[in-house]
């Protein structure tokens, strides 16, 4: 019936029409499917990137934590070998005041009151 009032040619065309639609319903549903892709892809891109930064955050946090608490110590060290020094030099001019204090009786050699000095060091 349809054949008599659209004809052949007109079947084919309709066919034609008919697979070109379905070919741009097929090449709109194909862009947004990759589209979608696309989206996941840079939403697990963006999720892996944001994980690592957070890593390097934590470990660069971790690394500034180590070097701080080696100062501390360092400093504290030092501060020990300085008053270490300190008491060093204070000692060594206390035994300067008390040799320069001894009789000097023009003896020859140390005599036995420089010699408990030399000791006391």
């Amino acid at each position: 019936m349809i054949e008599k009032w659209i004809g052949k040619t007109g079947i084919v065309l309709l066919a034609a029409a008919l697979m070109l639609c379905a070919a741009g319903l097929l090449f709109l549903t194909a862009r947004q499917f990759i589209g979608l892709i696309e989206q996941a892809r840079i939403e697990v891109r963006n999720e892996r990137d944001a994980h690592w930064r957070a890593e390097l955050a934590a470990s660069e946090a971790k690394t500034q934590a180590e070097i701080a608490e080696a100062l501390r110590e360092t400093m504290a060290r030092q501060d020990a070998a300085i008053a270490k020094v300190s008491e060093a030099e204070a000692r060594a001019a206390e035994l300067e005041r008390e040799n320069a204090a001894l009789p000097d009786n023009g003896v020859c050699g140390v005599g036995r009151d420089r010699v408990r000095l030399l000791n006391k060091r």
